[in-house]
């Protein structure tokens, strides 16, 4: 094996900054063989996204605990501000225009490559360049603030100047949300999410009890939105101290570089236009079904795809872990990049179908108790086509990532701007003849048609492989769940065991060769040591 081999497998094995934990793993089975790389990494792989997890679930946990209180303690105008508040904030992350995605991959092929000065350039063009946007936007957010709270948002006179001088203080965040943006991207291309993980859930969690101390100490909107900027600037700091604390970080000597500026520019300048017009998409056909149907179609259609949206937490969190992982492989033009990215298909897919299946059967009977009163047919026909959909929009998003990993972020705007307007006409002409359910069956279609599209694009960069390759059968995994609907409980339940046998079978036999099926039942055998080892070790104490 070449130098530049042992190169690629030694900084993939130290890709992410586990080395201490796994260690201290493998000091708890010393009769245990030690685990290859690949089944090291994914191992790390699983802890990493675990850890993802946990940070946005914890935040979600926080906001059910105090938004009863909040509501009790401001009343209902008062809270509304509030939640625009926040509201604010999560735009705000939006103004980084991809720099921050960026970074993340340009800084992550530099580390691959052993590049310092590359790194160096990379990570400080992105600081001074977000931040700069920062203040511009914040400069601009400061002058339109009083007319828009006094021309565009319904606030009574009560609380007009409150809301006014609230903004200003939010507005004071901007140079700080677009310069996080930055620092995390230095963060992830290191390897480093654990400690993201942790810092994120902390102040995650702490958006929500700030306020509620706030208001429990008779503070108003002005203290809650002051808590809101501790915050963030104790996100910044924690960051920047992650950063410092980074083995090879760049020296603190700026460096502006056109050349990187170019490059993140063109990079993320496609991904933000994707990532507007997929927005647009996501959250523009609400507003078009209400036009053209009406406020009770928009509620029926709205509320699954809401609460089912959520499980794509899981998948962003594992796409958040394999970009800098991939850009790292794409740089090093390893061949470990199409491995990584057909085990990652692999894992989805064995995942969310069994999950997907079973909410399908029950969702009649979720439904009717989360809804009650207000739960219609057509609500629970449009979360069970969401829940077939859930599957490619999945699949969607890791050819998503394998594709800016690649650099080529211009395909995935391209594909998404083609998509919107025959979308949107689709949309219009199916919900007018078929409302709510017309509706739905069109988003499982794009749905259907953009991971296609995804994965179509992602292959056409490797040369010498068919553009029918095997994940896109994962399509045909949607369609069968949807059948589903149509039969009853004992017939869709052994159509529902069939395909979760069969895409078990496929996943292991089609996506995963041998080598890779190896490592991941060494994998899986080291977990299960592990957990009987501890397991033996609690019941001794």
């Amino acid at each position: 094996m070449s130098d530049s081999k042992f190169h690629i497998e030694d900084e993939t094995r130290q890709y992410f900054a586990e080395g201490e934990l796994l260690q201290e793993t493998s000091t708890l089975l010393p009769e245990t063989p030690r685990p290859s790389e690949t089944a090291r990494l994914i191992r790390t792989v699983g802890l990493n996204t675990f850890y993802q997890i946990g940070a946005q679930v914890a935040p979600a946990i926080a906001a059910v605990a105090a938004i009863p209180i909040l509501l009790r303690y401001l009343g209902a105008e008062p809270y509304g501000i509030v939640t625009l508040f926040s509201t604010a904030l999560i735009y705000f992350t939006m103004l980084d225009l991809g720099l921050g995605r960026a970074s993340t991959r340009f800084i992550a092929q530099s580390l691959e490559a052993k590049q310092p000065e590359d790194v160096r350039r990379y990570f400080w063009s992105s600081i001074l360049l977000l931040t700069a946007a920062g203040v511009v936007v914040s400069l601009c957010f400061l002058l339109a603030v009083p007319s828009l709270v006094s021309n565009y948002l319904k606030i009574s006179p009560a609380y007009h100047r409150a809301a006014i001088e609230s903004f200003r203080v939010i507005s004071v965040t901007i140079p700080l949300v677009t310069l996080t943006a930055g620092l995390r991207g230095f963060l992830e291309a290191s390897g480093r999410f654990p400690f993201l993980s942790l810092v994120t859930a902390f102040t995650g969690v702490g958006m929500y009890v700030l306020p509620v101390l706030v208001v429990m100490a008779g503070g108003g909107l002005v203290w809650i939105a002051i808590a809101y900027v501790l915050v963030r600037i104790g996100l910044a700091a924690a960051f920047a101290i992650g950063c410092l604390r980074v083995k090879g970080r760049p020296s603190l000597r700026p460096a502006l570089s056109s050349k990187a500026i170019k490059n993140m520019v063109s990079f993320g300048g496609w991904l933000s236009v994707s990532n507007v017009v997929g927005t647009g998409m996501v959250y523009g056909d609400r507003f078009l079904l209400g036009s053209c149907v009406g406020m009770v179609a928009v509620t029926s259609y709205s509320m699954p795809l809401d609460v089912i949206g959520r499980m794509q937490i899981v998948i962003t969190s594992f796409c958040a872990v394999l970009f800098p992982l991939m850009s790292r492989l794409d740089s090093s033009g390893s061949a470990h990049f199409q491995t990584v990215y057909r085990g990652a298909v692999a894992i989805v897919m064995s995942l969310l179908t069994p999950i997907t299946v079973g909410m399908i059967l029950l969702s009649p009977f979720l439904m009717k108790i989360w809804l009650r009163a207000r739960n219609t047919p057509d609500a629970v026909f449009s979360a069970e086509v969401f829940l077939a959909g859930s599957i490619v929009q999945a699949m969607a998003s890791v050819s998503f990532t394998a594709l800016h990993a690649r650099g080529r972020s211009d395909l995935t705007a391209g594909v998404h701007m083609t998509e919107f307007p025959i979308y949107c006409v689709a949309f219009y002409w199916a919900a007018t003849r078929f409302g709510v359910r017309g509706a739905s069956l069109v988003w499982l279609g794009r749905a259907v048609v953009d991971f296609i599209c995804m994965a179509v694009s992602l292959q056409i960069q490797e040369r010498g492989r068919s553009i029918l390759v095997p994940e896109m059968a994962a399509a045909l995994v949607s369609i069968g769940i949807l059948v589903m609907v149509a039969l009853k409980t004992p017939n869709a339940a052994l159509l529902g065991a069939g395909l979760c046998i069969a895409t078990w079978l496929w996943s292991w036999r089609a996506l995963l060769d041998s080598r890779l099926r190896f490592q991941f039942s060494r994998a899986i055998g080291s977990a299960r040591s592990l957990l009987g080892e501890m397991a033996g070790t609690h019941q001794n104490r």
